[in-house]
């Protein structure tokens, strides 16, 4: 997970202040025993969810978390089963009310776009496409190209995404 390491070690965790009204520092080691075990029962637990965003409000290490979760997305190691929930992660932090941090965690997810193509072309988890597509909705420049994958991976999305339910050029 050389990425993702290096990408953690780029942000300095320990003089933000996290949702548990902790320092962060501790954000990090619980995302990568996280995704080493099981998958918790709610989105983020113990590691997103209280700590990067509560509820809707983003916290302090929002965008820091964001693009630690963009360069798992990326990584073979981590467990497939695991892609869903990072993708919900990242939805999480990307729609948050704060938004200059929101506009901070869309920096990151632009630039893992090319794995969220990935993501609906690879048909592994139609949840995992339906998060990826939907993140993607939010860039403009991208909307063509997303259209194109809305019809030719039309039976790796969810019937709620698919062209002749959803008209990305209405949005």
């Amino acid at each position: 997970m050389n990425n993702l390491i290096l990408e953690i070690s780029r942000h300095t965790w320990e003089q933000m202040q996290c949702g548990c009204n902790r320092s962060a520092e501790h954000i990090p080691r619980d995302f990568l025993d996280a995704i080493r075990g099981p998958l918790p029962e709610r989105i983020g637990e113990g590691w997103a969810d209280n700590h990067a965003y509560i509820q809707s409000n983003l916290m302090q290490p929002a965008a820091a978390t964001a693009s630690i979760v963009a360069a798992a997305i990326a990584e073979p190691e981590v467990p497939v089963q695991w892609r869903p929930q990072l993708l919900a992660v990242l939805a999480n932090l990307v729609q948050g009310e704060q938004d200059d941090i929101s506009e901070n965690c869309k920096q990151s997810v632009r630039g893992c776009s090319e794995n969220l193509f990935e993501e609906i072309a690879a048909g592994r988890s139609i949840m995992a496409a339906g998060y990826a597509f939907e993140l993607l909705m939010d860039y403009p420049d991208l909307k063509e190209r997303l259209h194109f994958y809305q019809v030719k991976a039309r039976e790796n999305l969810p019937a709620d995404l698919r062209a002749e339910i959803l008209n990305l050029d209405s949005l």
